[in-house]
């Protein structure tokens, strides 16, 4: 429970609570630092929880900052409508990923990133170097800038990847795996056969907040996918401990396997370079693409999410449309 509870957001959320205080004994200063401590505090945790706690912080601490700035120095609306833009290129894509995908829509996020830029430079361009209106604002910039650029140039990778599609196909049989959940049992994916649908969720690692996102949302169906006798397995990159952790924190129930070589992932086709996020990142064969697949009772895949929209968040009635549909005779041998 307790690893659920955001610790260094809610001490942000604390300070974010005194900077009124900050103002009304005329230290207008101390309280803009202590709003730009509280943002920085849940950027600390961000990849960690992805929660919506999270996103409100990030966008009103951000925000109150811009306004303090303004009010302090004179530069309405500016530094408001830029700090504003920052946070939320920040978080977009997170809070909007069932649209978003990991590839769509990147226009948004470089243009909030662009204009937040040119905000911060309208209100310093005429300026005297002030530590607090000229080097605050600039941290919130760079992290939006930053993500920015990660989303494309991964975009890019990621779309160049799946041109020709994920190395399973639907129709053909879904190979064969033998992983460990997070209490170290072995499950085998043939081990379903003949009594379970399976749906699997490849996912990039604890480190990525669509991911969690995407989790979430599965998590949020679960009693659909129980309904219709639907297993749910995720597979990352990640080790039996981390998993197990993650799962604890984002309050995801159902079983989390560790494919910490990449023999599976390399197996179905849901791995791929990205030289970028391998300097913070060290997996065995490369970066992993988050994908899902529907497998049948009979081991065959059935669904498979669209690889020209990486991380294509699965719609449940989907899925269950796509079992109505599956022939009743007919046996497939696993691969």
């Amino acid at each position: 429970m307790l690893s659920r509870l955001h610790p260094i957001t809610t001490l942000g959320l604390l300070l974010a609570l005194l900077s009124p205080v900050a103002l009304v004994i005329h230290q207008p200063q101390a309280g803009v630092f202590l709003l730009f401590l509280a943002y920085e505090f849940a950027l600390l945790e961000f990849q960690k929880y992805t929660s919506n706690f999270q996103f409100a912080m990030i966008l009103l601490s951000g925000t109150a900052m811009g306004i303090c700035l303004d009010l302090m120095y004179g530069h309405w609306p500016w530094l408001t409508v830029g700090m504003a833009l920052a946070a939320s290129a920040t978080i977009v894509r997170q809070v909007f990923m069932p649209w978003f995908t990991y590839v769509d829509k990147l226009w948004v996020d470089t243009s909030k990133a662009a204009v937040a830029c040119f905000c911060y430079w309208m209100a310093i361009h005429n300026t005297p170097f002030i530590w607090d209106l000229w080097l605050l604002p600039l941290l919130p910039l760079l992290v939006a800038a930053g993500l920015t650029f990660s989303y494309v140039q991964d975009a890019r990778k990621m779309k160049k990847r799946t041109r020709f599609g994920y190395r399973v196909q639907i129709g053909k049989p879904a190979p064969d795996f033998e992983l460990p959940d997070p209490a170290g049992d072995a499950i085998k994916l043939s081990d379903y056969r003949g009594k379970h649908p399976v749906l699997l969720i490849f996912v990039r690692g604890d480190w990525c907040p669509g991911c969690h996102m995407m989790l979430r949302t599965y998590e949020r169906n679960r009693a659909k996918f129980m309904e219709k006798d639907i297993h749910v397995l995720g597979i990352g990159p990640d080790d039996i401990s981390v998993n197990k952790d993650m799962v604890e924190r984002i309050g995801v129930n159902y079983r989390m396997l560790s494919d910490d070589k990449q023999e599976v992932s390399s197996q179905y086709g849901v791995v791929y370079a990205n030289p970028l996020l391998e300097l913070s990142v060290d997996y065995a064969e490369g970066i992993p693409l988050p994908a899902s697949f529907l497998v049948d009772i009979k081991g065959v895949v059935r669904y498979a999410s669209r690889p020209d929209r990486v991380g294509e968040f699965l719609d449940p009635e989907l899925i269950f449309n796509v079992l109505n549909e599956i022939p009743a005779t007919g046996e497939v041998a696993w691969s």
